[in-house]
Order: C-alpha cells, then sequence, then structure tokens
C-alpha cells in the first residue's frame, strides 16, 4: 500500500508539473507571503519515503502488540465460544 501511494504521489507530482498546476500553485503562494516560493520535489519526495516507512514499522509493531494482547487475554479469561444447536421439530406445520 505504501509503494502504491508513493508511485501514485510520484505520478500525480509529474502531472501537476508537465500541465503547469505546480507553476501556478507556487506563484499563487509566493503571493500570499510576498516572497519566492518554491516547492522541492526531492525533499518532498524523501520526507515522504522516511514517514511512510516509518508508519509502516510502527503500524506493523502495534498490530503485532495488539494481536500479542489479545491472545495473552484469551488465554486468561477463555475465549469465547459460540455454540449453535439446530432443534429437530418432527410435526411441526409448514408455513
Amino acid at each position: 500500500m505504501f509503494l502504491i501511494l508513493l508511485v501514485a504521489g510520484i505520478v500525480l507530482w509529474l502531472v501537476a508539473t508537465v500541465t503547469g498546476v505546480r507553476h501556478n500553485i507556487e506563484h499563487f503562494i509566493g503571493d500570499l507571503i510576498a516572497s519566492k516560493f518554491h516547492f522541492l520535489g526531492l525533499q518532498l519526495l524523501r520526507a515522504a519515503a522516511i514517514g511512510g516507512l516509518l508508519l509502516v514499522i510502527v503500524g506493523s509493531a502495534a498490530n503485532v502488540l495488539m494481536a500479542l494482547l489479545y491472545n495473552l487475554i484469551s488465554d486468561v479469561v477463555g475465549g469465547i465460544e459460540i455454540t449453535v444447536l439446530e432443534e429437530d421439530r418432527p410435526n411441526s406445520p409448514v408455513v
């Protein structure tokens, strides 16, 4: 999922650059703050890659911890058991 989002971000960045949308946004923000403003593409890509990788690692560790806690609690409490019974009624009228 992380790689798909990263590749989609790169594709959208290239499309925005080719169509001039990125330049228009940079010009608009530059007018708002009365200064020159430019997006630095490689720094944005690096930050997105590092941030996404950290989120993947932290999310995986959190999932492992939650699974461990669930299994420990299930062992102590006994878990949940569901039993389904089917009653046989031989002379019940058909509706």
